[in-house]
């Protein structure tokens, strides 16, 4: 009876043990955060091109610098803290070049025409080894959030997500934009996939029968 009596204790102070790390019984701490690593609680939040574009066209007027960074961010993808160690030497025929990004790996990034244009005459004066943007990281999300269209909550990281979104939806391989993102996983890039099919859900509703 002392035996048994002993278990039950002792299975009941591992019962209290588990809800005080707030984990299901039989798993540890750790292997709780393994299991859900890839499992995001909510979806990428995003804005659409035409946000975007009232953006753009609300800083080009107000502040070049402005317009280029948010140019740069919505069109490429990059993070802020890629976005404020651009130098020019890594700008070069087209592409960026990523130094050191997450992971410390270095990246190419695409630059489309019409950006790789407007950086070549926005670097001219500077010398190869200048920063684009003498900012720190919390100066660019105040600059973001700056231009957020009224009703919207834009972050650096929300240009990010709106990038990977459009990318997608206009029929980019979801391996390309793993690589042109720098994802380490190509399970991190699939989430947007599940934001695309939740704009899918959206809009069938929409349908009139």
């Amino acid at each position: 009876m002392h035996t048994f009596t002993h278990q039950v204790t002792v299975f009941s102070d591992n019962i209290e043990k588990r809800k005080s790390l707030n984990t299901p019984y039989g798993m540890t701490k750790h292997m709780v955060g393994v299991a859900n690593i890839h499992t995001p609680k909510t979806l990428p939040k995003y804005i659409g091109q035409s946000e975007i574009l009232a953006m753009l066209n609300t800083a080009k007027k107000k502040s070049y610098r402005d317009y280029i960074l948010l140019l740069i961010m919505s069109r490429t993808g990059i993070r802020v803290s890629e976005l404020v160690n651009i130098r020019k030497r890594d700008i070069d025929d087209g592409k960026l070049i990523v130094r050191q990004g997450k992971g410390k790996k270095d990246r190419l990034v695409p630059l489309e025409d019409e950006l790789n244009t407007i950086l070549g005459l926005f670097m001219d004066q500077l010398g190869p080894r200048d920063k684009l943007f003498k900012l720190t990281d919390r100066s660019v999300r105040n600059i973001v959030y700056k231009y957020a269209p009224d009703g919207f909550d834009v972050h650096p990281h929300t240009l990010r997500h709106s990038f990977a979104v459009h990318c997608l939806k206009s029929g980019m391989n979801i391996r390309t934009l793993q690589k042109i993102l720098g994802h380490g996983s190509l399970t991190t890039t699939q989430v947007y996939l599940d934001v695309i099919g939740a704009d899918v859900a959206d809009d069938f509703k929409k349908v009139v029968w």
